[in-house]
This record gives C-alpha cells, sequence and structure tokens, in this order.
C-alpha cells in the first residue's frame, strides 16, 4: 500500500507539473506550426494504473443497454460508440473529420477503452483500480441493484480497495447512491458508498468526467489534423451561441445573451429547435470559427457544448461559477482557458468581451489549445500499438487512483487523531 500511495502522489505532482510548466505557451513543435502536436508521455505499465474490468455478465440488465459488442463489424461498433464521421474545412479547404458524439455515451466507451487498455490486467491482485460495468441510465429504465447482490459480484471488492473500485454512470448524475437508495446492513452500505461513481456532474459525492465531445472516436492523425486546424481556423466570429432559448431556471440568462447578440454583425446564434438540419450539423464549425462561445447552464449546470467548444479552439463563457467545479481531473484550471460572466454583469456579457485586449485572448487561446488532447476519447490502439498520449480516459484513471490515496488519507489521519 505504501509504494502505490508512492506512486499515486508522483503521478498526481507530475500532472500538476505538465499542467504549470510553460502555463503561457505551447511546446514549441505546435508553435513551429508542427507535425507532431500531440507530446508524447511515458504511459508505460509502471506509469499507469493497472485496471481490472468485472465481467459484464454478472451485471446484464444495467449493461446490455449501454454496450456496443453486439456489433460485430468494427465500422459499426466505432459507430455505436462515437457516433458517425462528420467533417469539417479548414481554412487549405481539407476535410477535417470530427464525430457526432451522443452525450450520455461515456459508460460504454470507458468499458471499451477498459478492455482495451495495455494497462488492463487479468489478475485482480495485480490491480490498482476495478471498473464495475454497471451503467445505470435512466432513459432505458434499468434499476438499482439490490446492495446483497451487488456484493455477490464483486468477490474482490474489500474495506481497503472499495475507494478504487469505479463504476461509469453516462448522465449528469449516479441515481444508484449505494449508501442511501439500497437496503443492507452498515458494513454493506458503508463499503458500497465508497465505489467512486464517475459522471458528468459531481452530485451526492460522483465524480465528475468531462462529455464526450465531437472530438471523440478519432485517430492520432484526425486528432493532429484537428489541433492544427483549431490553430490556424479564421475566427471571424467574435461571439457564437448555440442553446435552446427555453430550458427551465436558465430561460432568463438566455434571453438576455440572445438580446445582446440581436443585430451584431460578428456574433451568430442557433436556436436547435427551431434550426435547419444543415444548420444543426453546422454548429462545429461554428465554433471553429469563432473567438468565444456562450454557455450558459441548462436543467443543469454542465452542457456538452463546454467540451464541443474547447475541443474547436473556441473560449467558453460561463455564467454559473459552479460550472468551473466540474472536470478538474481533465481542466486543471478552468480560469486559464474560459470567461466567467458575474450575474451582475450577465446584461453586459457582450461588452466585455468587445473590451478584451488581443493580448489578453492570446493568452487564452494558447491555454486551449494545451488542454485539448486532455478532452480527446480516442479510439483503440492502432495496430496494437502502446498509446503514447494521455487523452481523458487516461486523465481519469490516474484522477481515480489519486482520489482512492486522498481518500485513504484522510481515514489514516482521522483514525490516527481519533487514538490520540
Amino acid at each position: 500500500m505504501k509504494n502505490l500511495c508512492l506512486a499515486a502522489l508522483c503521478i498526481l505532482q507530475t500532472a500538476r507539473a505538465a499542467w504549470h510548466e510553460g502555463s503561457e505557451t505551447l511546446s514549441p513543435a505546435f508553435l513551429q506550426g508542427s507535425e507532431a502536436v500531440l507530446q508524447s508521455h511515458d504511459l508505460s505499465p509502471h506509469k499507469a494504473p493497472k485496471i481490472f474490468v468485472y465481467p459484464y455478465g454478472k451485471f446484464k440488465e444495467a449493461f446490455e443497454a449501454e454496450h456496443c459488442e453486439a456489433e460485430r463489424d468494427l465500422d459499426e461498433r466505432e459507430n455505436c460508440l462515437y457516433g458517425n464521421f462528420w467533417s469539417v474545412q479548414n481554412e487549405q479547404g481539407e476535410e477535417v473529420m470530427i464525430r457526432n458524439t451522443e452525450q450520455y455515451s461515456n459508460g460504454r466507451i470507458y468499458y471499451n477503452r477498459a478492455l482495451s487498455s495495455p494497462h488492463r490486467v487479468m489478475d485482480p491482485k495485480k490491480a490498482d483500480i476495478f471498473m464495475i460495468p454497471y451503467m445505470w441510465t435512466k432513459r432505458k429504465g434499468t434499476k438499482c441493484g439490490d446492495v446483497g447482490e451487488l456484493l455477490k459480484n464483486l468477490p474482490y471488492l474489500n474495506e481497503k480497495n472499495a475507494a478504487r473500485h469505479f463504476l461509469v454512470l453516462p448522465q449528469t448524475r449516479g441515481k444508484c447512491d449505494f449508501a442511501t437508495a439500497n437496503s443492507g446492513d452498515d458494513r454493506e452500505t458503508a463499503l458500497l458508498s465508497q465505489i467512486q461513481k464517475l459522471a458528468l456532474e459531481n452530485h451526492g459525492g460522483d465524480m465528475p468526467i468531462i462529455y464526450p465531445s465531437i472530438s471523440s472516436g478519432l485517430n492520432d492523425t484526425e486528432c493532429n489534423a484537428l489541433l492544427k486546424t483549431a490553430k490556424t481556423s479564421d475566427r471571424n466570429h467574435l461571439v457564437s451561441a448555440i442553446f435552446h432559448l427555453s430550458k427551465g431556471m436558465s430561460t432568463g440568462i438566455r434571453t438576455i445573451l440572445k438580446k445582446q447578440m440581436d443585430g451584431q454583425e460578428d456574433c451568430i446564434f442557433i436556436d436547435p429547435s427551431i434550426a435547419t438540419k444543415q444548420e444543426t450539423h453546422s454548429y462545429p464549425k461554428v465554433y471553429l470559427h469563432s473567438v468565444f462561445s456562450f454557455q450558459p447552464s441548462g436543467l443543469s449546470i454542465s452542457r456538452k457544448g463546454m467540451i464541443d467548444s474547447l475541443a474547436m479552439g473556441c473560449i467558453p463563457v460561463f455564467f454559473d461559477e459552479r460550472q468551473w467545479s466540474l472536470y478538474h481531473w481533465h481542466i486543471p484550471e478552468w480560469e486559464k482557458v474560459s470567461v466567467m460572466i458575474k450575474p451582475e454583469d450577465h446584461h453586459r456579457a457582450l461588452k466585455i468581451l468587445r473590451g478584451m485586449s488581443q493580448k489578453k485572448i492570446q493568452e487564452y487561446q494558447r491555454n486551449v489549445w494545451r488542454v485539448m488532447p486532455r478532452l480527446f476519447l480516442r479510439r483503440d490502439n492502432e495496430e496494437g500499438g502502446r498509446r503514447t498520449v494521455k487523452d481523458a480516459f487516461d486523465y481519469a484513471m490516474t484522477g481515480i487512483l489519486t482520489e482512492a490515496m486522498r481518500r485513504s488519507s484522510f481515514v489514516n489521519v482521522s483514525r490516527s487523531e481519533d487514538s490520540n
């Protein structure tokens, strides 16, 4: 356990150093126009968490609705996982590939990546973290499992490694809170409550992971093309906004923002509820050609557009400080890649952006380009090769181990204080 703690601390310190190092600039290769914009990292087995994946057959009801194993053809299976290919044109008229990835597909994507990971182990004794293929989603009508039944399906779960177990819930929150929503004795519920639940938002202790963006399901060549295109794009829109005007509690702020954009030639607004199919399919290109994008919260604080806009090199503009509390595994410092407009300034958001210096805008853009590779969910390794560039999945796996070690340290400290 001591060695594992040291390894996790090393991983966390390395991640922080990588973000802070050169925080104002990109890598030299990227700045020079560069073919190698994805920078290599050491992802050898001793540097990345080893993953054990429980067999899904024991979680059949909550799994079958979300997985893509029934698709035998490789292209069909990848389309099931990541969505169909779309394309946008760069300034040279070349097509750059992206994906129409469904916003609630993290469960099946992460499961597929775990199965194909070079860091997967078949012996649970060698595992640092344990994936449970339990993908509860309200859309499919699956039910929370009974505590006793869940424990029977987790033979390697115990008090020492419970926090190193995780499951991926495709939607904004984990409906199955095993500490409160199930019956069972205190030990059982306490054990299951330690499992890390990865979801799109951090409700009730869930660990937030980013939406699968339009940059998901690409290979390294396609990722590099997208990065280069985002860097060289002619951004002739100052601000874009793509959202429904009526969206629960956020209707007011959305109306205020739309009113500010009306009649402004350097602004573009698309309401998906009344947009044509062609306009709806053009939204990645809108982000690609925009400096900023308004990203007000909707029925909840997160939006897929928060990540899609970044994936196209566009600076997101937020209006709820809770949005900055999300996705720190992937975006360590939101304030460097996004703009926050305080409530008292909502009515003059566009004026604030117009008053921003070009130097400040360029600083934001450099940081956005740097964070973009952390947002990719790339498809399986080509030709069985070892992946050498970290992406969203890798950062999540590291985050799980680091969080488990943090919880373990907290428990140990608490026990020490109690004994004094």
